[in-house]
């Protein structure tokens, strides 16, 4: 009786809005357990129990109850179905609702089910009295008695196959046609509320664990532009970007008390150009938001704010800033901010007296806090926010009571799959109305994704917005400061850091007669225009559309010059110190000393980098090559001495996928990209004169046609590009034929596209392109579909990650790292759940690579010794032999001779 009611409790604190819905929510989380009153589960949980394995099972009892009492309380049909659903399957995923209500269900619970009735039966002869006492505490006044009448009588059944079935000769048929409307919304909204009462009391975790969230301090950043503000700038132009940088933040965040005194759109945007602080501005926004919510709401518990990035692999960088002590300090193992990938030992140790971090009960309860996101501060990505509202598994359900209420930022949303689009407008409508969610989706552009929504542009709103008259407006900023807001078009025009190459191998992708005649560029003529470009001096950044092709032209690169790939020194370096990535490590120290091998003279001796450590004025060009195939660990590296090396005095060259191309902060003299949409080309340049270190229009990115590896006539080409098995291939998918020649007829009419302005590629290409993308089917609709009737299970099989299925493989470089390999290894023979824990500790180690390379593979097992067909460890040991090779200089993990990455993007 005490768990019930203390959930049903917990259940609407996590569940937020205090009106009728809480009520129906509270009934139904108390009566979850009701089933447990039965003498059969009784003697279950005591190991006596020797009868039919139906009459022992709970949630469908509970089910039955909720229904009841629902009705009693005339809750109207889609709160009592899903109220209903949600205790059914507490302790498991959703179901298809139709044909789970109207045939699993209501079979179930007919009259003269056998099951149903022993149940019955037993709670009558035992404990008539407790039961019509939980009703009590449930909110209804009905009796034992009633309740045992109406369910002999089988009326449940017919009742739930009302809103879930149509009769038909000689039965019924289930039909979503029947379901409420936005069945799935509020059936997601009360299992999970629910799942997670359930669970955080049963562990136990008192109140104050799961609800008092500590929260980043928004003066942190506002300490922090202070002193910006008050150091002198290098020079005018610094002082220039800093200006435009703090007008736009300043700006958005007036934006942001427009948007809160309006009712037009619970989705805000922000759009600023690469190089203008749209990290700190978009933080800066939510954080106001956050603290004007608060204060106007009067929200008893913290609103939690939560940061979705597209990519695991550029989510550290992010991460980095929240961790600057500089800024928040922040630690993610310990609370106020929380970072949630597959990769990342995701818990909240909260303040509760022991420093013990290896006591069971402890990580339990850290595990599970992290888990459901129960802190101030969520870096994540996409996948696990969007596939967790989208059929969720138990577990992943947790977290969705954290949004409850919250803000949530989409940083660059365009990278969302295209498929998915439909749905996950969807998905946004389920957060903004279902959970009173406001979202802030920032970019450089803004796709049909969002234009198809009623937005409201941060910017915009607080160009328009009446300072003097805004009382939340008095508390400005401590420093003096005239930065009058300008239009949202203006930053724009006036983001003048490069200019544009539209090559003639892009441009004869346009089918008109206009365009030049088709012919793509090789590999090799691709690495002798990078090696011109990079010159003595000059930094270049290669954008590659596959992994095969980054590896093709990295070789290319090193076969026509004296570059100097630094990966072997990498691996020399780390093995000399015989570095465990499996512990906590920083990277600065490594790659200062990769640099100190290869000829810099103590390139932090000043505790930042020295970019004229090099003593040598001829140096030959220095070369990386970047993408998914690299440890996690190895990554952090390869961008570190990218960051170092891109604004030094020594040539550098880096080669890689798309991987860079969102929320990677380097900055490149010159970037070369492999066709592809105008909006992942203006992430792409980007990375190219981030911060103006070469003046106004300084940077110089060239978007070009590379041929496939096999092509024997690039100038004659007898197929299709590299870029068609990306792009091509996907805009088939998604009912989009001839998608090159859209992008190609596009960036042909750019104007002067030799030497094209950065407005008229950032902004008006992207504009055009997604304005003809927004008259096209992009989906099937098949997500929206599946939402609408309430389809958890085909949610579920559906991934943002698309194409092929992937498993990660543990790579051991050092000494160290392959005896914690072969610890882990013999731990599953003895020490199971140990075994577990520590893998946990090595995502820095593991790389993702396509089930075909698993099933060809030589020389590669399971960690825990099991066949790869068995249940357990879905994880493989790369053991350093057969046919896969770890090359620092080649690419990362990679198959002898195999073609998996030869159409593989990042």
């Amino acid at each position: 009786m005490a768990h019930n009611a203390a959930v049903g409790d917990r259940a609407c604190r996590l569940f937020g809005p205090a009106d009728e819905r809480a009520d129906y929510l509270r009934a139904a989380a108390t009566l979850h357990d009701i089933g447990k009153a039965t003498p059969q589960f009784q003697a279950y949980v005591r190991g006596k129990y020797d009868g039919p394995p139906e009459e022992k099972a709970h949630a469908r009892f509970g089910a039955l109850a909720t229904w009841f009492v629902l009705g009693k309380l005339d809750a109207p049909p889609r709160d009592r179905l899903a109220g209903t659903l949600a205790i059914a399957r507490h302790h498991q995923a959703l179901p298809k609702a139709v044909t789970y209500t109207a045939e699993t269900l209501a079979g179930a619970l007919e009259s003269g089910s056998e099951v149903l009735q022993a149940q019955l039966d037993a709670i009558d002869s035992s404990w008539p009295t407790a039961i019509t006492e939980l009703f009590a505490q449930a909110g209804s006044e009905c009796s034992w008695a009633e309740f045992y009448e109406w369910a002999r009588a089988g009326s449940a059944a017919d009742e739930l196959r009302e809103h879930s079935a149509e009769e038909l000769f000689g039965g019924v048929e289930p039909e979503s046609e029947k379901l409420p409307s936005e069945l799935y919304d509020r059936l997601l909204h009360y299992w999970a509320a629910t799942t997670l009462a359930d669970k955080s009391h049963a562990i136990p975790l008192d109140e104050e664990a799961v609800f008092d969230l500590d929260t980043l301090d928004k003066n942190a950043i506002e300490e922090y532009i202070v002193d910006i503000r008050g150091s002198s700038p290098e020079n005018e132009l610094t002082a220039e970007l800093n200006d435009d940088r703090e007008r736009a933040r300043r700006q958005s965040m007036r934006g942001v008390h427009e948007w809160l005194d309006s009712d037009d759109s619970a989705v805000a945007t922000l759009s600023l150009p690469t190089g203008l602080g749209k990290t700190f501005t978009g933080l800066s926004a939510a954080f106001e938001a956050r603290d004007l919510l608060d204060e106007t709401e009067q929200r008893s518990d913290p609103r939690p704010i939560v940061y979705a990035l597209p990519y695991t692999s550029i989510i550290e960088q992010t991460r980095s800033l929240f961790e600057d002590d500089e800024l928040w300090g922040a630690d993610p193992t310990k609370s106020a901010l929380t970072v949630h990938h597959y990769l990342s030992e995701t818990v909240v140790y909260r303040d509760s007296g022991t420093d013990d971090a290896d006591d069971t009960d402890a990580k339990e309860e850290a595990a599970l806090l992290g888990e459901a996101w129960r802190d101030g501060t969520i870096l994540t990505t996409f996948v696990q926010l969007f596939e967790s509202l989208a059929g969720p598994t138990n577990r992943q359900g947790l977290k969705l009571s954290t949004l409850d209420g919250g803000l949530i930022i989409l940083d660059e949303p365009q990278a969302l799959p295209k498929g998915w689009w439909d749905g996950v407008q969807r998905l946004l409508s389920l957060l903004t109305d279902e959970y009173n969610a406001r979202v802030i989706a920032m970019t450089a552009t803004q796709p049909t994704l969002l234009r198809d929504r009623n937005t409201m542009s941060l910017l915009g709103a607080g160009m328009d917005h009446d300072s003097d008259s805004c009382g939340w407006c008095q508390d400005g900023p401590t420093y003096s400061a005239h930065l009058p807001p300008v239009p949202e078009d203006r930053y724009f025009e006036e983001a003048e850091r490069v200019r544009y190459t539209i090559d003639t191998t892009t441009r004869s992708l346009d089918p008109s007669k206009s365009a030049p005649e088709k012919r793509y560029l090789s590999h090799e003529a691709a690495a002798e225009r990078v090696l011109e470009a990079v010159g003595q001096r000059g930094s270049c950044l290669a954008i590659c559309n596959t992994i095969q092709s980054s590896r093709t032209l990295t070789d290319a690169i090193q076969d026509r010059s004296k570059a100097v790939h630094l990966g072997e020194s990498i691996r020399t370096v780390l093995k000399r110190q015989d570095i465990d990535a499996t512990s906590s490590q920083s990277v600065t120290s490594i790659a200062a000393a990769i640099l100190e091998k290869v000829g810099f003279e103590n390139p932090t001796a000043a505790e930042e980098f020295d970019p004229t450590a090099h003593p040598d004025d001829d140096a030959d060009p220095y070369l990386l090559t970047l993408n998914s195939r690299y440890r996690p660990f190895d990554r952090r590296i390869l961008i570190q001495l990218a960051t170092w090396l891109s604004t030094s005095d020594v040539p550098f060259i880096l080669v890689s996928t798309q991987a860079i191309e969102a929320g990677v902060d380097l900055s490149f003299e010159k970037v070369f990209r492999d066709v592809a949409p105008p909006d992942s080309i203006v992430q792409a340049a980007g990375r190219c004169n981030r911060s103006y270190e070469w003046g106004k229009n300084g940077g110089q990115v060239t978007v070009w046609t590379l041929a496939r590896i096999d092509e024997d006539i690039p100038q004659n080409p007898s197929g299709p590009p590299l870029a068609h098995y990306v792009y091509e291939r996907h805009g088939e998918e998604l009912q989009l034929p001839a998608h090159l020649e859209l992008i190609g007829e596009i960036l042909n009419d750019v104007p002067n596209p030799s030497d094209a302005r950065d407005v008229d590629v950032s902004k008006e290409a992207v504009d055009d392109y997604f304005d003809r993308l927004s008259g096209k089917q992009l989906s099937s609709g098949q997500l929206r579909e599946h939402i609408d009737k309430a389809d958890a299970p085909s949610l579920a099989r559906r991934s943002l990650i698309e194409g092929q299925e992937t498993f990660d493989v543990l790579v051991g470089v050092t000494a160290p790292e392959h005896q914690r390999l072969n610890e882990i290894r013999d731990m599953f023979s003895h020490r199971p759940r140990r075994a577990y824990e520590m893998l946990d500790a090595c995502s820095d180690i593991r790389v993702s690579v396509p089930g075909s390379v698993i099933e060809d593979a030589a020389g590669i097992t399971r960690i825990d010794g099991k066949e790869a067909s068995e249940d357990g460890a879905q994880v493989f040991w790369y053991t350093g032999s057969g046919s896969l090779s770890y090359d620092f200089a080649g690419g990362g993990l990679q198959e002898t001779g195999g073609v998996s990455g030869r159409f593989t993007s990042f």
